[in-house]
Protein backbone atom coordinates (compact mmCIF):
# COMPACT_ATOMS: atom_id res chain seq x y z
CA UNK A 1 0.00 0.00 0.00
CA UNK A 2 1.21 3.51 -0.81
CA UNK A 3 1.32 6.05 2.03
CA UNK A 4 1.79 9.73 1.17
CA UNK A 5 1.08 11.51 4.46
CA UNK A 6 4.78 12.36 4.84
CA UNK A 7 5.53 12.81 1.14
CA UNK A 8 7.22 15.88 -0.34
CA UNK A 9 6.26 17.51 -3.63
CA UNK A 10 9.69 17.92 -5.21
CA UNK A 11 8.61 19.33 -8.60
CA UNK A 12 5.37 20.10 -10.38
CA UNK A 13 4.11 21.67 -13.57
CA UNK A 14 0.78 22.49 -15.20
CA UNK A 15 0.16 22.28 -18.95
CA UNK A 16 -3.07 22.86 -20.87
CA UNK A 17 -4.39 20.23 -23.28
CA UNK A 18 -6.98 21.31 -25.85
CA UNK A 19 -7.16 21.46 -29.64
CA UNK A 20 -3.90 23.34 -29.33
CA UNK A 21 -1.37 22.31 -26.68
CA UNK A 22 -0.25 25.04 -24.27
CA UNK A 23 2.88 24.05 -22.37
CA UNK A 24 3.83 25.54 -19.04
CA UNK A 25 6.90 27.77 -19.10
CA UNK A 26 8.69 26.10 -16.20
CA UNK A 27 8.51 23.51 -13.45
CA UNK A 28 8.09 24.65 -9.85
CA UNK A 29 9.50 23.31 -6.60
CA UNK A 30 9.14 23.88 -2.86
CA UNK A 31 5.51 25.09 -2.83
CA UNK A 32 4.26 26.72 0.34
CA UNK A 33 2.58 24.41 2.83
CA UNK A 34 -1.06 25.10 1.93
CA UNK A 35 -0.45 24.74 -1.80
CA UNK A 36 1.53 21.53 -1.33
CA UNK A 37 -1.29 20.06 0.76
CA UNK A 38 -3.84 20.99 -1.93
CA UNK A 39 -1.75 19.54 -4.77
CA UNK A 40 -1.10 16.35 -2.79
CA UNK A 41 -4.82 15.94 -2.28
CA UNK A 42 -5.43 16.58 -5.97
CA UNK A 43 -2.90 13.88 -6.88
CA UNK A 44 -3.89 11.10 -4.47
CA UNK A 45 -7.37 11.77 -3.05
CA UNK A 46 -9.45 9.63 -5.44
CA UNK A 47 -6.86 7.17 -6.70
CA UNK A 48 -7.66 3.46 -6.38
CA UNK A 49 -4.68 1.92 -4.58
CA UNK A 50 -6.29 -1.52 -4.39
CA UNK A 51 -5.97 -2.34 -8.09
CA UNK A 52 -2.44 -2.25 -9.50
CA UNK A 53 -1.63 -1.88 -13.20
CA UNK A 54 1.55 -2.14 -15.26
CA UNK A 55 2.81 -0.59 -18.49
CA UNK A 56 2.92 -2.81 -21.56
CA UNK A 57 3.65 -2.79 -25.28
CA UNK A 58 3.01 -5.48 -27.87
CA UNK A 59 6.64 -5.64 -29.03
CA UNK A 60 8.94 -3.54 -26.83
CA UNK A 61 8.13 -1.86 -23.50
CA UNK A 62 10.57 0.90 -24.45
CA UNK A 63 8.06 1.96 -27.12
CA UNK A 64 5.45 2.73 -24.47
CA UNK A 65 5.64 6.52 -24.36
CA UNK A 66 4.57 7.26 -20.78
CA UNK A 67 6.71 4.40 -19.44
CA UNK A 68 9.76 5.84 -21.19
CA UNK A 69 9.10 9.41 -20.02
CA UNK A 70 8.51 8.55 -16.34
CA UNK A 71 11.51 6.19 -16.24
CA UNK A 72 13.66 9.08 -17.50
CA UNK A 73 12.35 11.29 -14.69
CA UNK A 74 13.03 8.63 -12.06
CA UNK A 75 16.56 8.13 -13.41
CA UNK A 76 17.31 11.84 -13.85
CA UNK A 77 15.11 14.26 -11.90
CA UNK A 78 16.56 17.25 -13.77
CA UNK A 79 14.73 15.93 -16.86
CA UNK A 80 11.34 16.42 -15.16
CA UNK A 81 10.27 19.51 -17.09
CA UNK A 82 11.27 18.25 -20.54
CA UNK A 83 9.68 14.85 -19.95
CA UNK A 84 6.51 16.49 -18.59
CA UNK A 85 6.18 18.28 -21.94
CA UNK A 86 6.57 14.94 -23.71
CA UNK A 87 3.80 13.48 -21.50
CA UNK A 88 1.54 16.44 -22.33
CA UNK A 89 2.25 16.11 -26.06
CA UNK A 90 1.45 12.40 -25.95
CA UNK A 91 -1.82 13.04 -24.08
CA UNK A 92 -2.68 15.70 -26.66
CA UNK A 93 -2.23 13.09 -29.42
CA UNK A 94 -4.37 10.56 -27.52
CA UNK A 95 -7.15 13.11 -26.88
CA UNK A 96 -8.17 13.89 -30.46
CA UNK A 97 -11.88 13.20 -30.09
CA UNK A 98 -14.77 15.72 -29.80
CA UNK A 99 -16.07 14.05 -26.61
CA UNK A 100 -12.78 14.57 -24.76
CA UNK A 101 -12.79 17.91 -22.97
CA UNK A 102 -9.98 20.43 -22.81
CA UNK A 103 -8.35 21.00 -19.45
CA UNK A 104 -5.31 21.47 -17.28
CA UNK A 105 -2.75 18.69 -16.91
CA UNK A 106 -1.01 18.54 -13.54
CA UNK A 107 2.18 16.49 -13.27
CA UNK A 108 3.97 16.20 -9.94
CA UNK A 109 7.04 14.35 -8.69
CA UNK A 110 6.59 13.26 -5.07
CA UNK A 111 9.42 12.03 -2.88
CA UNK A 112 9.40 10.24 0.48
CA UNK A 113 6.35 8.12 -0.34
CA UNK A 114 6.10 4.89 1.64
CA UNK A 115 5.49 1.64 -0.23
CA UNK A 116 4.83 -0.69 2.71
CA UNK A 117 8.08 0.15 4.59
CA UNK A 118 10.23 1.25 1.64
CA UNK A 119 10.72 4.89 0.67
CA UNK A 120 9.79 5.50 -2.98
CA UNK A 121 9.33 8.29 -5.52
CA UNK A 122 6.02 8.67 -7.34
CA UNK A 123 4.78 10.66 -10.30
CA UNK A 124 1.18 11.85 -10.35
CA UNK A 125 -0.58 12.75 -13.61
CA UNK A 126 -3.99 14.42 -13.31
CA UNK A 127 -6.15 15.72 -16.16
CA UNK A 128 -8.62 18.35 -14.89
CA UNK A 129 -11.62 18.80 -17.19
CA UNK A 130 -13.84 21.08 -15.12
CA UNK A 131 -13.47 24.16 -12.97
CA UNK A 132 -15.86 25.51 -10.33
CA UNK A 133 -16.78 28.86 -8.89
CA UNK A 134 -15.55 29.42 -5.33
CA UNK A 135 -16.24 32.34 -2.99
CA UNK A 136 -13.16 34.11 -1.64
CA UNK A 137 -14.21 35.84 1.59
CA UNK A 138 -11.77 38.18 3.31
CA UNK A 139 -11.94 40.49 6.30
CA UNK A 140 -9.95 43.58 5.39
CA UNK A 141 -9.90 46.28 8.07
CA UNK A 142 -13.21 45.05 9.50
CA UNK A 143 -14.79 45.12 6.06
CA UNK A 144 -15.98 41.87 4.49
CA UNK A 145 -14.85 41.43 0.87
CA UNK A 146 -16.42 38.69 -1.25
CA UNK A 147 -15.07 37.70 -4.67
CA UNK A 148 -15.92 34.88 -7.04
CA UNK A 149 -12.95 32.75 -8.11
CA UNK A 150 -12.82 30.31 -11.02
CA UNK A 151 -10.80 27.45 -9.55
CA UNK A 152 -10.13 23.72 -9.27
CA UNK A 153 -11.81 21.50 -6.69
CA UNK A 154 -8.97 19.26 -5.46
CA UNK A 155 -11.46 16.75 -4.03
CA UNK A 156 -13.29 16.18 -7.31
CA UNK A 157 -12.80 13.04 -9.40
CA UNK A 158 -10.50 13.44 -12.40
CA UNK A 159 -8.70 11.16 -14.82
CA UNK A 160 -5.62 10.25 -12.82
CA UNK A 161 -2.52 8.09 -12.70
CA UNK A 162 0.07 7.52 -9.98
CA UNK A 163 3.30 5.79 -11.03
CA UNK A 164 5.59 4.47 -8.30
CA UNK A 165 9.31 3.96 -8.91
CA UNK A 166 10.06 0.39 -7.81
CA UNK A 167 13.79 0.60 -8.61
CA UNK A 168 16.01 -0.05 -11.65
CA UNK A 169 15.33 -3.79 -11.80
CA UNK A 170 11.55 -3.73 -11.37
CA UNK A 171 8.73 -2.26 -13.46
CA UNK A 172 6.94 0.79 -12.04
CA UNK A 173 3.68 0.17 -10.20
CA UNK A 174 0.76 2.05 -11.77
CA UNK A 175 -2.54 3.06 -10.18
CA UNK A 176 -5.29 4.80 -12.14
CA UNK A 177 -8.72 6.34 -11.85
CA UNK A 178 -11.01 7.41 -14.67
CA UNK A 179 -13.74 9.98 -14.32
CA UNK A 180 -16.20 8.08 -16.51
CA UNK A 181 -16.32 4.60 -17.99
CA UNK A 182 -16.09 6.16 -21.44
CA UNK A 183 -12.67 7.60 -20.53
CA UNK A 184 -11.10 4.18 -20.08
CA UNK A 185 -10.30 3.80 -23.78
CA UNK A 186 -8.43 7.06 -24.19
CA UNK A 187 -6.90 7.33 -20.71
CA UNK A 188 -6.00 3.73 -19.87
CA UNK A 189 -5.54 2.21 -23.31
CA UNK A 190 -4.40 4.99 -25.65
CA UNK A 191 -2.57 7.37 -23.30
CA UNK A 192 -1.10 5.25 -20.49
CA UNK A 193 -1.30 1.87 -22.22
CA UNK A 194 -1.49 -0.15 -19.02
CA UNK A 195 -3.00 -3.51 -18.11
CA UNK A 196 -4.00 -5.13 -14.86
CA UNK A 197 -0.91 -6.41 -13.04
CA UNK A 198 -2.73 -9.15 -11.10
CA UNK A 199 -5.29 -10.73 -13.43
CA UNK A 200 -6.57 -13.11 -10.72
CA UNK A 201 -7.32 -10.18 -8.40
CA UNK A 202 -9.05 -8.29 -11.21
CA UNK A 203 -11.24 -11.20 -12.34
CA UNK A 204 -12.15 -12.25 -8.78
CA UNK A 205 -13.20 -8.67 -8.08
CA UNK A 206 -15.37 -8.54 -11.20
CA UNK A 207 -16.88 -11.98 -10.59
CA UNK A 208 -17.93 -11.09 -7.04
CA UNK A 209 -19.31 -7.74 -8.18
CA UNK A 210 -21.38 -9.27 -10.98
CA UNK A 211 -22.69 -12.07 -8.73
CA UNK A 212 -23.83 -9.49 -6.18
CA UNK A 213 -25.47 -7.40 -8.89
CA UNK A 214 -27.44 -10.40 -10.18
CA UNK A 215 -28.61 -11.47 -6.70
CA UNK A 216 -29.81 -8.00 -5.73
CA UNK A 217 -31.65 -7.42 -9.01
CA UNK A 218 -33.39 -10.81 -9.23
CA UNK A 219 -37.04 -10.03 -8.39
CA UNK A 220 -37.99 -13.65 -7.72
CA UNK A 221 -35.75 -13.74 -4.60
CA UNK A 222 -37.09 -12.56 -1.27
CA UNK A 223 -34.93 -10.25 0.83
CA UNK A 224 -33.90 -13.08 3.15
CA UNK A 225 -33.07 -15.26 0.15
CA UNK A 226 -30.90 -12.47 -1.24
CA UNK A 227 -29.02 -12.30 2.07
CA UNK A 228 -28.53 -16.04 1.98
CA UNK A 229 -27.25 -16.06 -1.60
CA UNK A 230 -24.85 -13.23 -0.86
CA UNK A 231 -23.48 -15.12 2.14
CA UNK A 232 -23.22 -18.40 0.23
CA UNK A 233 -21.42 -16.58 -2.60
CA UNK A 234 -18.79 -15.27 -0.18
CA UNK A 235 -18.48 -18.71 1.41
CA UNK A 236 -17.96 -20.28 -2.02
CA UNK A 237 -15.16 -17.86 -2.92
CA UNK A 238 -13.51 -18.33 0.50
CA UNK A 239 -13.54 -22.13 0.29
CA UNK A 240 -12.64 -22.73 -3.37
CA UNK A 241 -9.30 -22.27 -5.13
CA UNK A 242 -10.83 -21.52 -8.53
CA UNK A 243 -14.01 -19.81 -9.64
CA UNK A 244 -15.87 -22.08 -12.09
CA UNK A 245 -19.29 -20.72 -12.99
CA UNK A 246 -21.13 -24.07 -13.32
CA UNK A 247 -19.78 -25.30 -9.99
CA UNK A 248 -20.68 -21.95 -8.46
CA UNK A 249 -24.29 -22.20 -9.67
CA UNK A 250 -24.70 -25.76 -8.35
CA UNK A 251 -23.24 -24.78 -4.96
CA UNK A 252 -25.01 -21.47 -4.40
CA UNK A 253 -28.19 -21.63 -6.53
CA UNK A 254 -29.29 -25.24 -6.12
CA UNK A 255 -32.78 -24.60 -7.53
CA UNK A 256 -31.90 -22.16 -10.31
CA UNK A 257 -34.02 -22.62 -13.44
CA UNK A 258 -32.45 -22.70 -16.95
CA UNK A 259 -33.17 -19.01 -17.56
CA UNK A 260 -31.50 -17.97 -14.31
CA UNK A 261 -28.52 -20.20 -15.08
CA UNK A 262 -28.10 -18.62 -18.50
CA UNK A 263 -28.17 -15.12 -17.00
CA UNK A 264 -25.50 -16.01 -14.43
CA UNK A 265 -23.29 -17.77 -16.97
CA UNK A 266 -23.47 -14.86 -19.42
CA UNK A 267 -22.67 -12.39 -16.62
CA UNK A 268 -19.66 -14.07 -15.00
CA UNK A 269 -18.29 -16.72 -17.39
CA UNK A 270 -15.53 -14.34 -18.63
CA UNK A 271 -14.27 -13.98 -15.05
CA UNK A 272 -13.48 -17.63 -14.31
CA UNK A 273 -10.10 -17.56 -12.57
CA UNK A 274 -7.91 -18.65 -9.71
CA UNK A 275 -9.50 -16.93 -6.71
CA UNK A 276 -7.65 -14.02 -5.10
CA UNK A 277 -8.07 -13.77 -1.32
CA UNK A 278 -7.18 -10.08 -1.27
CA UNK A 279 -9.96 -9.37 -3.80
CA UNK A 280 -12.46 -11.17 -1.55
CA UNK A 281 -11.44 -8.98 1.39
CA UNK A 282 -12.03 -5.85 -0.67
CA UNK A 283 -15.37 -6.79 -2.23
CA UNK A 284 -16.77 -8.34 0.96
CA UNK A 285 -17.04 -4.83 2.41
CA UNK A 286 -19.57 -3.98 -0.32
CA UNK A 287 -21.77 -7.02 0.40
CA UNK A 288 -24.26 -5.17 2.57
CA UNK A 289 -26.37 -7.43 4.75
CA UNK A 290 -29.42 -5.23 5.14
CA UNK A 291 -33.13 -5.62 4.56
CA UNK A 292 -34.58 -2.24 3.58
CA UNK A 293 -38.31 -1.68 4.06
CA UNK A 294 -40.58 0.98 2.59
CA UNK A 295 -41.36 2.14 6.14
CA UNK A 296 -37.77 3.53 6.35
CA UNK A 297 -36.74 0.69 8.64
CA UNK A 298 -33.55 -1.26 7.94
CA UNK A 299 -32.76 -4.66 9.43
CA UNK A 300 -29.02 -5.34 9.70
CA UNK A 301 -28.26 -9.07 9.45
CA UNK A 302 -24.75 -10.26 10.29
CA UNK A 303 -25.58 -13.97 10.30
CA UNK A 304 -23.62 -15.67 7.49
CA UNK A 305 -25.49 -18.97 7.31
CA UNK A 306 -28.75 -18.85 5.32
CA UNK A 307 -30.24 -21.71 7.36
CA UNK A 308 -29.75 -19.63 10.52
CA UNK A 309 -31.33 -16.60 8.83
CA UNK A 310 -34.44 -18.64 8.07
CA UNK A 311 -34.59 -19.76 11.72
CA UNK A 312 -34.24 -16.24 13.11
CA UNK A 313 -36.34 -14.20 10.67
CA UNK A 314 -39.87 -15.12 9.61
CA UNK A 315 -41.73 -13.34 6.81
CA UNK A 316 -45.50 -13.10 7.04
CA UNK A 317 -48.60 -11.33 5.76
CA UNK A 318 -51.26 -9.70 7.95
CA UNK A 319 -54.61 -9.96 6.13
CA UNK A 320 -56.33 -7.57 8.53
CA UNK A 321 -54.01 -4.72 7.54
CA UNK A 322 -52.98 -5.99 4.10
CA UNK A 323 -49.33 -5.54 5.00
CA UNK A 324 -46.27 -7.75 5.16
CA UNK A 325 -44.29 -8.22 8.36
CA UNK A 326 -41.04 -9.69 9.69
CA UNK A 327 -40.97 -11.69 12.92
CA UNK A 328 -37.48 -11.78 14.49
CA UNK A 329 -36.50 -14.38 17.12
CA UNK A 330 -33.80 -13.83 19.74
CA UNK A 331 -32.75 -15.00 23.21
CA UNK A 332 -31.95 -11.65 24.82
CA UNK A 333 -31.00 -8.07 23.98
CA UNK A 334 -27.30 -7.19 24.02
Amino acid sequence: MLEVSESKLAQYVVHYVSDTLVLGEEAYSQPEVLLEAALTQLAFNKIDLEQQYEFFHETDIGLNEVYTYVKSIFDQENSFFEQSKNIASHLHSASQHPNIKSGELFIGLFENCLWHTDVKKAIAIVKIDEKEIFLDVKNEQNKMIVNGIDGINVKKLNNMAVIVDMGPDEAPAVFIKTKKKEDVVYWQERFLKVKVADEHYHKTNLALTECKKYILKEESFTNTEKLGFLNKTLDYFRSEEEFQVNDFIETVFEKADPVQKDIIVNSVKPYETVISESAIEKVEKTYKRKIKLDSNIEIQVNVRNIEQVDELIEVGYDESTNRKFYKIYFQEEV
